[in-house]
């Protein structure tokens, strides 16, 4: 007996003397199966699938590794982190642009994935040795070689999902698309060729004669990238209008965010982890949350609803490359910006300390030794095999000045004078490597990775300090680069007549951008880099300017939304509450309504197939050659509702009478008991 709520049976046990029919994975699955005829577009989901999430989650594993094991301390490493993040992005995005339009779950398209992850896993292999920049980089040529075999499987198969395309739209002789989809298969070989041909100059590890050949890697990486979005744009059968290619790409800057709050917990753990909490490394842990966060909303409070031209997409989708670099560049920057900050105050801690016991308290022997050894306790350095040595140095130099006699006597400490350069400074050398020790000690314990030729020429810390202007360079830079690409963002999208909000957003961003531009025109003086470096300002002056953005973006928001509202004039809605990437129009004078794939009627002409064949002759260049797409009747067969099985067979058959995706394609839905869709006689292809 099933349980019974207000003296009604469950629906779900209305259901139990029923048998179910089990989900099955087709061995391979037409893509036209999702093709929109009324808009002769692909469009095979209006949201990511579970498939793609887990994809998406190998480029972030990829970026953080890469992250882990590179510490932007010189020109080299930056290059290596812009030219790694162009290399994984490529790949990422290549294989979104066919699948959004034509990957369909199915046992092939699995198997695509699976070797789609192992060619993510290869560029985590090489990521953690990618220094292409540096002549000295151990392993280089190991390193390119194994690249190019993982991005020959990459460009190789996307090439054969090109092809099995192909196979499918001259099986059913859409005509119309030979072409592009073959132009998409020849770019794909050819780089899959380039590639292929790159691997005899990195086979001898010892020669780096023809190291510079890498440059080749991005040459193509942009002449594809470039090749299919013109593809797209000239043949738009094949463009991205009514596929969720806008929410893959917000998924990405979610992602690229969320890498800067994995550094977030990192920095935490290195600027507190000791000592507990701490006023000032708790004020700016606080400043680059908020910053993720106004990132964040600065990006989704504009990001666009509906159509608003099949170009401008795809300038929009190829300007998030820079934009997410830049991201990742100020989200980074961050962390290196309040650990420059806590290095320089721990070293000026040291310093003042030094300077109190011996030139203001004047201690000797006994008492200035304890006094040392509890400040080099504080810093922990015997906890750390890699800064245990450090500790050991600073320990042999404190017992040497407890040893020795007057070496803080009034006369003597009158005469000490700290300087930046060691051989500028008068203090006794056993001090000046307690001050050294420490601090380079506490600077190595923070987890940096730092390349050992340059340690063989310089301190942790000089190597920090030169580190620290390149951070300040391109921590700007990202920030400058972002300010524009969310220029350019607001002008892509604007569907509707300008008001004041685009007015104001354009103009503050501008002068964020020229603000931007002054903080880089600071490095013009060294000494006034260096003091804002060490400075708490850089975080807080970052935070400022993007929350005036975003204050000022909502108070015209607010002030536009009254004016409209009160002038009585027809209006269109710019956002939508479920999330859906529909098409919006205007509704009637002082109202607002929302018109998509969820509000319009549904025909129930019981011919609806032959507007099925007029669309067919609309994919074929060839009329004559036109063939009935169905050879079901239209009426109802009980077996329709499953329409995926009957679909695999016969792409693009007649509709059946419950569309496989009830949410996408059902024009409107009421309430349902019993968790049923109900029977359409139609179909619509509507966005």
């Amino acid at each position: 007996m099933g349980f019974h709520f207000h003296g009604h049976k469950r629906d779900v046990d209305a259901e139990k003397h029923l048998n179910r029919l089990h989900k099955t994975t087709p061995v391979i699955e037409s893509p036209l199966v999702g093709a929109d005829q009324e808009h002769l577009v692909f469009s095979q989901r209006h949201e990511a699938n579970s498939v793609e999430l887990f994809f998406d989650l190998f480029f972030v594993a990829n970026l953080a590794t890469f992250t882990a094991y590179h510490s932007i301390t010189d020109g080299d490493y930056l290059l290596a982190y812009i030219g790694f993040f162009g290399i994984l992005w490529s790949c990422w995005f290549q294989i979104t642009l066919h699948d959004v339009r034509f990957a369909r779950d199915s046992l092939y398209e699995r198997v695509c994935k699976t070797i789609q992850f192992i060619v993510f896993v290869g560029l985590a292999l090489v990521g953690s040795q990618f220094n292409p920049a540096s002549e000295k980089g151990n392993g280089n040529n190991t390193n390119f070689r194994i690249l190019c075999y993982t991005l020959v499987i990459s460009r190789g198969l996307l090439a054969i999902q090109y092809l099995v395309v192909l196979y499918f739209t001259w099986k059913e002789k859409y005509s119309k698309i030979y072409l592009p989809l073959l132009l998409m298969f020849v770019i794909y070989a050819l780089s899959t060729a380039a590639f292929a041909g790159m691997t005899p100059a990195f086979r001898n590890n010892d020669d780096h004669k023809y190291r510079l050949v890498y440059i080749v890697w991005y040459v193509v990486m942009v002449l594809e990238a470039i090749a299919v979005i013109t593809i797209s744009c000239f043949w738009r059968m094949l463009s991205f209008k009514k596929t969720h290619l806008m929410e893959r790409m917000s998924l990405l800057t979610i992602i690229v965010i969320g890498e800067g709050a994995i550094g977030v917990t990192k920095t935490v753990s290195r600027m507190m982890g000791k000592h507990g909490l701490e006023t000032e490394g708790f004020f700016l842990i606080m400043c680059i949350i908020v910053i993720l966060v106004l990132l964040w909303a600065l990006y989704f409070d504009n990001f666009p609803h509906g159509h608003y031209g099949t170009i401008r997409q795809q300038i929009w989708s190829l300007l998030h490359f820079p934009f997410q670099l830049a991201i990742v560049g100020v989200v980074e920057g961050s962390q290196q910006v309040a650990l420059a900050r806590y290095v320089t105050k721990n070293a000026e801690k040291v310093t003042q300390t030094l300077i109190k016991h011996c030139k203001i308290e004047h201690l000797e022997g006994q008492k200035l030794q304890d006094s040392l050894i509890h400040l080099l306790d504080y810093f922990e350095l015997d906890t750390k095999f890699e800064t245990w040595g450090y500790f050991d140095f600073a320990q042999a130099a404190i017992w040497n000045i407890g040893n020795s006699t007057g070496i803080c006597s009034p006369e003597n400490a009158a005469d000490y004078t700290m300087a930046n350069a060691e051989h500028d400074s008068t203090w006794p050398e056993d001090f000046q490597s307690v001050e050294y020790y420490i601090s380079n000690g506490m600077y190595t314990g923070l987890g940096m990775r730092l390349p050992v030729y340059k340690l063989e020429e310089y301190s942790p810390l000089e190597v920090a300090l030169k580190g620290w202007k390149l951070v300040y360079l391109y921590y700007w830079s990202a920030f400058c680069l972002i300010i524009t690409c969310l220029i350019i963002f607001l002008f892509l999208i604007r569907r509707h007549q300008a008001d004041l909000f685009d007015i104001t957003s354009i103009i503050t961003r501008c002068l964020t951008l020229g603000v931007g531009g002054g903080m880089l025109a600071l490095m013009a003086s060294d000494d006034t880099l260096y003091a804002i470096i060490q400075s708490p300002a850089i975080l807080p002056i970052c935070l400022l300017l993007l929350f005036l953005i975003l204050v000022i973006d909502k108070l015209s928001t607010i002030w536009c939304n009254w004016r409209l509202k009160k002038s009585g004039k027809p209006f269109v809605v710019e956002y939508e509450n479920r999330g859906h990437h529909h098409d919006h129009s205007h509704g009637p004078q002082g109202s607002v309504h929302k018109t998509g794939a969820l509000h319009r009627h549904i025909s129930n002409d019981p011919i609806a197939g032959l507007e099925d064949m007029r669309n067919a002759a609309r994919w074929n260049a060839h009329p004559e050659d036109m063939r009935p797409l169905t050879a079901r009747s239209t009426e109802y067969e009980p077996r329709q509702g499953y329409a995926m099985e009957s679909l695999v067979s016969s792409p693009l058959s007649s509709p059946p009478r419950l569309s496989p995706h009830p949410v996408v394609h059902q024009e409107y839905r009421g309430h349902v008991p019993g968790g049923y869709a109900p029977v359409s006689t139609g179909q619509s292809y509507g966005a």
